[in-house]
């Protein structure tokens, strides 16, 4: 309920409250988003009260961060033909026990954000090459002329498969020395090929990779380790697409080191034991951390049109994180 006294509005439960409303300048609601996208929601207001004197509430700052992050977001889109794509996913908590929230994430060579979800399907969509770990959503959402599969993550999961199948800790390291002594010959052999261009012998080197990798594979079959054995038989080639390719002068990355970096800004703003997620509140924060992070030019665009209130107008080549 509201009257009006001497031209004035009044609120008198707002008054009772001693509940005063506050309009904040647009600079100010920038300003408590990006602290809210580096701390917790308390933290912010402690942060922003210490700078100021003015106490603003940790669901303010929310507000502000519900705001801005949707119209970022639609800002970072880009219509660009997908060339070489990295991606990957992450687990963070949902506001439910036990409840857990799906990020997905993919990434260009360049570093620029091509898509943020929550709790979503992967975007179906095409790509001329797509690194990743292999996860089936992603392999089966983006259809890729070329697969490469990180190496660290097929040497993580090998590991992991072999400890299921009861191999012992020394049998496992022995393992582990041979698929990293046949995988890393192939890397320096492709960085050596790419300096000297001798692609025969780079070619001689994919080829006895394949076959070290297949013997590894049926001496895990001979040992009862079937699940290891099958998954290097199935996914070699997978290993190897980075030497395949610089055959044809194109060099990409044989791991998705690129996107772990991303995943662990995620990590240090939204995975804190105590922290605890909606779909939406994760995607806003997100959208403010990941796209600061992979395009400051155009970060920084948005938040003067924002801050003046203007039209938001990409302008110039966006520049990318150091990832």
């Amino acid at each position: 309920m509201t009257r009006r006294t001497d031209d004035k509005t009044s609120s008198p439960i707002l008054d009772a409250l001693d509940v005063k409303r506050r309009k904040y300048a647009r600079d100010v609601r920038m300003k408590l988003a990006e602290f809210a996208s580096k701390m917790s929601y308390n933290d912010s207001s402690l942060e922003f009260e210490t700078a100021t004197g003015v106490h603003v509430p940790k669901r303010t700052i929310h507000s502000f961060v519900q705001e801005i992050a949707p119209p970022l977001l639609e800002a970072n889109k880009t219509a660009d033909e997908l060339g070489v794509v990295l991606g990957d996913s992450t687990e963070v908590r949902g506001l439910e026990s036990k409840e857990m929230n799906n990020v997905h994430i993919l990434l260009s060579e360049g570093g620029e954000l091509l898509h943020l979800g929550v709790n979503g399907e992967w975007p179906s969509s095409e790509a001329g090459i797509l690194i990743s770990d292999n996860e089936p959503g992603l392999t089966n959402a983006v259809k890729a002329e070329r697969k490469q599969l990180c190496i660290l993550h097929a040497l993580k999961y090998l590991l992991f498969t072999l400890w299921e199948e009861g191999m012992s800790k020394e049998d496992r390291i022995e393992v582990e020395k041979a698929v990293k002594q046949t995988l890393f010959t192939l890397v320096n052999s492709t960085k050596k090929h790419l300096k000297d261009k001798y692609k025969e012998r780079l070619k001689t080197r994919i080829e006895n990779t394949l076959v070290e990798l297949y013997e590894i594979a049926d001496k895990l079959g001979e040992r009862g380790c079937t699940k290891a054995s099958t998954f290097i038989i199935r996914n070699a080639r997978f290993m190897v697409t980075f030497a395949e390719l610089a055959l044809e002068d194109v060099q990409i990355p044989y791991t998705t080191n690129k996107i772990e970096r991303l995943m662990g800004e995620i990590s240090k703003r939204c995975k804190h034991k105590w922290m605890h997620w909606s779909t939406e509140g994760l995607r806003n924060i997100l959208t403010i951390v990941l796209v600061r992070y992979t395009n400051e030019q155009l970060y920084n665009q948005f938040k003067n049109a924002y801050i003046h209130n203007g039209p938001f107008t990409k302008t110039g080549t966006a520049q990318k994180a150091n990832l």
